[in-house]
């Protein structure tokens, strides 16, 4: 009915290595988090067990570490615990503080910082006005906004980091390289019952980037068909989604 999170969430809820969710705090049950319990928790013909199992082999084959791994699972693991955390407004003062600290402790343990002072980044961010440094106090709903924008940076400059070193592992040294990875969205609007303003931004971009790709790779991959003598009838690849490009735009 709704989309799940990234899989990786739900493979190290999976309880596929008991030990690993011990030592980077993660529950079994992914029904606890808030940042991974609005869909679906589990897909069919998916399992998560097997699939974790999968991504820890590619890991090793990659040539992480174990303790690159680690690093990465913890902050996976930070990131659905930051989603439980909770705030509250002081009484008559726009100062929020923390609605219980389990969940930071948690969060301040997996990335390796001290619990007070996240606590105080989040809720008395220190930020800089002309020459000096000042403490500016946020409400609940700042704060909450706070915990969402470091969690999402997180796992994006984690996943980006990702990709550097597999980018390593597959260089070869010898070769001129013209490889890298990429990720191609396929084609075609999602359609849901309800479609909010970021969910058509989303679409938008997505096929604005797939008309650009199939234009441009797959007009040159015909001129080479073309060059080499092949027979070839030329065809246009997803003309049929510009109009509700153009529409949009």
């Amino acid at each position: 009915e709704l989309e799940r999170n990234y899989h990786i969430f739900y493979q190290l809820c999976s309880g596929a290595f008991p030990e690993l969710n011990k030592e980077i705090l993660l529950d079994a049950d992914p029904g606890k988090y808030f940042f991974i319990n609005q869909g679906m928790l589990t897909i069919d013909r998916v399992d998560d067990v097997q699939e974790m199992k999968d991504t820890k082999t590619a890991f090793d084959i990659l040539m992480f570490t174990q303790e690159q791994q680690m690093d990465l699972f913890k902050l996976t693991s930070g990131v659905a615990n930051w989603g439980n955390t909770k705030w509250k407004q002081r009484p008559r003062e726009e100062q929020a503080e923390p609605d219980g600290t389990e969940e930071l402790e948690i969060v301040a343990k997996l990335l390796g910082l001290d619990a007070d002072e996240l606590i105080k980044g989040i809720t008395k961010p220190r930020i800089k006005v002309g020459n000096e440094y000042v403490n500016k106090g946020q409400n609940k709903d700042q704060c909450t906004n706070s915990v969402g924008a470091l969690s999402k940076a997180a796992f994006s400059r984690a996943f980006a980091w990702l990709v550097e070193v597999v980018n390593v592992t597959l260089d070869v040294k010898e070769l001129k390289r013209a490889h890298f990875i990429g990720v191609l969205d396929i084609a075609g609007f999602e359609t849901f019952e309800y479609n909010g303003f970021e969910q058509i931004c989303i679409n938008f971009t997505n096929e604005r980037l797939q008309q650009f790709f199939n234009n441009f790779m797959f007009v040159l991959e015909q001129a080479e068909y073309t060059k080499e003598g092949i027979q070839w009838e030329t065809q246009s690849f997803g003309a049929d989604l510009q109009a509700t490009i153009d529409l949009i735009e």
